[in-house]
């Protein structure tokens, strides 16, 4: 069946009253349609690191996917960590491995590694902590980028392993994530592009002898009519649009390399793609991650979810609004998506 995620930051920087924080936990935690929700990563945001475990303690059901950065701690102090947190969780948790696009959010902390490097460094990264998870006696790993002797965790993951989610367009990221990922997060893009990613990464998973489930991350503006589906995404446009410039919003900067927003600013010199692929708020945000949208009718949504579902996604990180975040007003209809596909 398949799964459906969405993305939450769930401490914003200001915010000191925790009560807002409360209600978007509680929806979260009502809600029959999602499985999992990325709490991600970046050097400027609240730590992730303190509002999971957070978040695992507040609610029964919410699932996190931790994004976690390779060169902010050792691997075997991550393998550590997860593996105490998933104990605790029970078995909810999941990590989303973020290589890093951007140079600058990642000299914030300090990683100077230069970007050809640093996939080298991810892959060294999640082979001692697997090692970590499964060993059974103490080992040592002396490497390109690490160095640790007697490595020997007490606890395990509930799990036995905390699932690996990923994402990236390199040729580096897809050998990464052939070689460790579990779950392939992809950016959204039209079908045709969609399935050229998919059989990209499953060849090279398959040489390696492993098998790859796909996530494909989308802003959904659905409604009744295709018209007021419309009507709420180009409200959104003129709200980001006019928020240029105040830091409201993250956004992509020039200095971004990544081939993913490469990739996704190409997509903006039109703005709809096949039936109802929108890329308006891709070009305002620079090719920011999850502002690729769908927009249009219940049925004419569902019936574009079914053929990605068709391509081979497994899963799909939705978000919406202006905030790429989860709203209530999305439940039933991704009840119904669950139930469909």
């Amino acid at each position: 069946m398949t799964e459906l995620f969405t993305a939450t930051q769930p401490l914003t920087g200001g915010e000191t009253d925790l009560t807002g924080l409360h209600h978007r936990l509680d929806e979260l935690d009502e809600s029959r349609a999602i499985d999992r929700v990325l709490v991600g990563y970046s050097s400027i945001w609240p730590h992730n690191h303190a509002t999971a475990p957070y978040i695992l303690g507040r609610t029964q059901r919410v699932a996190p996917i931790l994004a976690h950065r390779p060169g902010v701690m050792a691997p075997t102090l991550f393998a550590r960590y997860l593996a105490t947190l998933d104990v605790l969780a029970q078995g909810r948790l999941a990590t989303n491995v973020v290589v890093g696009g951007s140079d600058k959010d990642l000299m914030r902390e300090g990683d100077d590694l230069p970007k050809a490097d640093r996939y080298r460094r991810a892959t060294e990264y999640l082979d001692v902590v697997r090692q970590a998870w499964t060993s059974e006696e103490p080992f040592d790993h002396h490497g390109e980028f690490f160095d640790v002797d007697a490595v020997h965790l007490q606890t395990r993951p509930f799990q036995g392993q905390v699932p690996v989610f990923m994402g990236g367009e390199s040729d580096d990221a897809v050998e990464f994530g052939a070689r460790h990922a579990d779950l392939y997060m992809l950016w959204g893009e039209p079908l045709a592009g969609t399935k050229e990613r998919i059989d990209r990464v499953h060849a090279r998973a398959t040489e390696l002898g492993r098998k790859m489930k796909f996530s494909l991350s989308l802003r959904l503006f659905v409604a009744d009519t295709d018209d007021a589906a419309w009507a709420a995404a180009r409200a959104v446009e003129q709200e980001v649009h006019d928020a240029q410039g105040t830091g409201r919003f993250l956004r992509s900067s020039k200095g971004d390399t990544s081939v993913g927003r490469q990739r996704a600013m190409a997509l903006t010199d039109d703005e709809l793609h096949d039936d109802c692929f929108w890329t308006g708020l891709t070009k305002l945000l620079g090719g920011f991650a999850n502002s690729q949208a769908l927009v249009g009718s219940y049925d004419r949504v569902l019936a574009t979810l079914k053929a990605y579902s068709e391509l081979g996604i497994d899963a799909f990180l939705v978000t919406t609004g202006s905030e790429a975040a989860w709203d209530p007003s999305l439940e039933e209809f991704l009840l119904q998506v669950k139930k469909e596909l």
